[in-house]
């Protein structure tokens, strides 16, 4: 009995032990990328401020960018896409604020009708057939909106036009692209369960 407590708290040990290293690793990462992040963020901001634009968040531009950074910025551990989007004409804020949001769902939906086509045929190529890309559009239609909660919005900016009356708006958008693949592997494979959408796929994959 007492060897089986004494390997149970060996192996207790164990864990424990590993845990904190993993923790202090992590700790020491996290600490990187900030560093790295604020770096980016410090030199982008600047030149940005050079160019008159200004942030319409609570936070200052150089936060919003040092977050924006670490979401998408590989070397500061992002995994996520980062994409922007700008108007150069807008009357308000608000205005800007939703064509650019449509714009950035508006691309994204392309993305999407890529992912479940190369999920529903399980090849990099085109999807082969009209039938099968007519097919496969109508879905990634009928699907979209379960999508658009992936492109969220990190921060805008803005500056006023020299004409006084109009301003041009910029958008930074973080997407999840992961979570849009695993959803489009997801819906491909209830479609995949529908027959004649199987000899659609055999043909696409035939040729």
């Amino acid at each position: 009995m007492k060897r089986l407590l004494s390997i149970v708290l060996a192996f207790v040990i164990g864990l424990t032990a590993v845990s904190y290293a993993q923790s202090k690793e992590y700790i020491k990462e996290k600490v990187k990328n900030e560093k790295t992040a604020n770096k980016l963020a410090k030199k982008m901001a600047k030149e940005l401020k050079k160019e008159k634009w200004q942030s319409s968040g609570a936070v200052t531009l150089e936060t919003a960018l040092a977050n924006y950074y670490l979401e998408t910025e590989p070397t500061c551990g992002g995994v996520k896409k980062g994409i922007e989007h700008t108007v150069v004409d807008a009357k308000t804020l608000s205005m800007a604020e939703k064509r650019l949001l449509l714009e950035a769902q508006a691309l994204y939906a392309q993305e999407v009708r890529t992912m479940l086509a190369q999920s529903i045929t399980e090849q990099d190529s085109s999807t082969g057939t009209d039938e099968l890309a007519t097919y496969i559009s109508n879905i990634a239609a009928k699907s979209q909106n379960e999508f658009n909660g992936d492109v969220e919005r990190a921060f805008i900016i803005y500056k006023t036009n020299p004409d006084g009356q109009s301003m041009t708006v910029r958008a930074f958008y973080v997407i999840d692209k992961e979570n849009g693949l695993a959803r489009a592997r997801s819906i491909a494979e209830k479609v995949k369960q529908n027959n004649d959408i199987q000899k659609e796929i055999q043909k696409a994959v035939n040729n």
